[in-house]
């Protein structure tokens, strides 16, 4: 099985809470103190994980924003699509998230962090220039990959035709789309996201049931991908969880 490494308190402290991968030891900095070292130290007992105290400056070797915690980890796996679509199959209002050609890892981070927090279920990513799992991604996501599953596939489209089959409804994010607090997303739902610079492919927006725009003043262009990714997700989260008046 490959090893990972994953550096920082909260990337750390996730993997070890959701309990998917296997630890082969963790490295804490001497003297480091505070309440996510202390959960991870508790943890790290339970399972009975090797802890190695060491000098900070070793940690640096690492990534100089290390936090203090670096562990070393089986790799995160990627699901396959047929498993995705069997998990969500009896969810009615499942969610999904297509990324079409992120290639900076930060920006893979913060998706899966908004995704996460708003309840999307599952991502899916390119297997060929775009970003994937990482450890970089790990830090970026703040430990979030570690509770959503991750889907690599070779053809967008593929995948859009599959999921149109499948009871799904395509939501492209694009300029030229309706706005969004005016359309109704609802169903199972699976939403594209372009890459940073050029968007959506014009095969994965010519495949897309819908197109939707993010409201913006006219100072600035747009948001970029993960920025866009995050409004987008709060507002299928408020669609479907909408406030008691």
């Amino acid at each position: 099985m490959s090893t990972e490494i994953i550096y920082g308190r909260h990337p750390v402290y996730e993997a070890l809470s959701a309990g998917k991968r296997n630890f082969k030891k963790i490295l804490i900095a001497k003297h480091f103190k505070g309440d996510i070292v202390n959960h991870i130290l508790s943890i790290a007992r339970k399972k009975k994980i090797i802890v190695q105290f060491v000098e900070s400056r070793k940690l640096v070797s690492f990534s100089p924003n290390n936090q203090g915690v670096v562990a070393y980890v089986s790799q995160k796996e990627y699901i396959q699509f047929e498993q995705m679509i069997k998990l969500l199959k009896e969810k009615k209002d499942a969610a999904v998230c297509i990324l079409d050609g992120i290639e900076d890892p930060q920006n893979l981070g913060t998706i899966i962090r908004s995704a996460v927090c708003f309840g999307i279920d599952a991502i899916i990513v390119q297997h060929r220039a775009a970003a994937g799992i990482s450890t970089g991604t790990s830090k970026a996501s703040a430990g979030a990959i570690e509770h959503i599953p991750i889907v690599r596939i070779a053809n967008i489209v593929y995948a859009i035709e599959a999921l149109k089959k499948n009871g799904f409804w395509i939501y492209g994010a694009d300029m030229s789309g309706e706005s969004m607090p005016e359309k109704e997303i609802k169903g199972k739902v699976a939403v594209v996201i372009g890459s940073e610079g050029s968007g959506m492919q014009r095969t994965t927006k010519e495949k897309c049931d819908f197109l939707i725009k993010i409201p913006i003043t006219q100072k600035i262009g747009s948001l970029n991908a993960a920025m866009s990714a995050s409004v987008i997700f709060y507002e299928i989260n408020r669609q479907r969880n909408p406030v008691p008046e």
